[in-house]
């Protein structure tokens, strides 16, 4: 569970990386929403998935998502993934991570998304747009406290478990 601290300076996090300049835009490229807007309608917002840590599950998001409503986003725009941490590697969810985002994109008729993720999360998140094809599909990663660099922490339980070796620094020289 996020602190109140914590759940300010993620939202604060996600309003900045949603206000960015888009890409596509500055090239004057066509919007990230494929479905015709009616004229005078403003434009949906491009839907946020919501990527869990270790041993979470998508509930955790409970108070982020509630933030978001508060902030305009519709429950229609929200998206928490689900996955099992103890069950694979990175690259494996990236993968499952890849269709769920295909999912999304199809029910919402988004060319793009964007992503929240929180620790083992955010690894699976940069792993996807990294090497997973999500380049073409996201929008924006945010990562909330990933273990970019590895965590010390995870050597407690890398010897049983995938996620934690998966999380665990890696010495490069």
């Amino acid at each position: 569970m996020l602190t109140p601290r914590q759940r300010i300076l993620a939202l604060l996090t996600l309003c900045l990386a949603l206000l960015a300049p888009f890409p596509a835009q500055a090239a004057g490229r066509t919007p990230h929403w494929s479905a015709a807007q009616a004229p005078g309608r403003a434009a949906p917002r491009v839907p946020v998935v919501l990527v869990h840590g270790y041993n979470a599950d998508p509930g955790v998001w409970g108070a982020l998502r509630e933030d978001l409503k508060a902030a305009g986003y519709a429950d229609s725009e929200l998206f928490s993934w689900g996955y099992d941490t103890h069950r694979s590697v990175n690259e494996v969810l990236a993968g499952q991570l890849g269709a769920y985002v295909e999912q999304v994109r199809r029910q919402t008729g988004a060319a793009r998304v964007d992503i929240v993720a929180h620790s083992f999360g955010s690894l699976v998140g940069r792993w996807y747009v990294g090497f997973g094809g999500g380049t073409a599909t996201v929008n924006h990663l945010v990562s909330l406290a990933g273990p970019n660099h590895g965590t010390s922490t995870a050597w407690a339980c890398a010897l049983w478990d995938q996620a934690c070796r998966d999380m665990t620094p890696v010495r490069t020289w």
